[in-house]
């Protein structure tokens, strides 16, 4: 991918060779959202109609992008305004609501709102943890976008204090901060070779290796160059 400037994401790593049953490629599996495979085979012979059929009832993707729950359970009465908070990806404001209401005597849905509160927070840890796993891995842009967006959305609650601490850490790291600047320079030079073509973006990739060369994004640029 790195080679041909390609940036889209992909299963690096994975084993779904053997779960899925992989023979030859290219090969592709449907899956519905409840996480069960509905459809495997040639790229070429899934039709929409097999997809529409898969992702019959399924609710819409929230507007909140990576920030927006899909709950375990569903949650009625005073505990509906901050479930949709939730599944809109406005996880502060669900959070507030969730325990405006278990300060409240006599509030008497507690199990629900403690349930709604275990699944907000346990989401926010999991993301945590995955802009985690993407600072260690060099992949600094996607893991200071999650914790942005964590601090942002979370701001007044206790859970937006390791994302905080996180940022801050990448603002006074200078490796981190060479980390973000090729890699944002990678990003337009990709952008360049979509526009003009590899050849004529080359001197964008070779600028990256020459200024930040220890970095991921140096990595990525030498295997494209390489490849030309």
């Amino acid at each position: 991918m790195d080679k041909h400037g390609i940036d889209i994401r992909v299963a690096s790593g994975s084993n779904g060779k053997g779960r899925y049953g992989v023979g030859g490629i290219p090969a592709s599996a449907l899956v519905n959202p409840n996480g069960e495979v509905v459809w495997f085979g040639h790229p070429s012979s899934l039709s929409s109609g097999k997809v529409k059929a898969a992702l019959k009832g399924a609710k819409k993707p929230g507007k909140g992008g990576f920030l927006s729950m899909n709950l375990d359970a569903e949650y009625g009465g005073k505990l509906k305004k901050a479930a949709g908070n939730a599944e809109s990806g406005a996880l502060g404001k669900a959070l507030s609501g969730v325990r405006k209401l278990l300060a409240d005597e006599s509030f008497t849905e507690r199990e629900q709102a403690e349930s709604l509160e275990g699944e907000i927070t346990a989401y926010v840890s999991l993301l945590q943890s995955q802009a985690d796993g993407f600072l260690e891995a060099r992949e600094v842009l996607t893991a200071q976008s999650i914790y942005s967006a964590l601090s942002d959305n979370l701001k007044g609650h206790a859970e937006a204090e390791a994302a905080a601490t996180a940022l801050e850490k990448m603002d006074s790291d200078e490796g981190l901060q060479d980390e973000l600047k090729a890699a944002e320079l990678l990003t337009k030079a990709r952008d360049e070779v979509q526009r003009r073509g590899k050849k004529k973006a080359a001197r964008k990739f070779e600028s990256i290796v020459k200024k930040f060369p220890d970095t991921k994004a140096a990595e990525r640029a030498e295997k494209f160059l390489d490849a030309l």
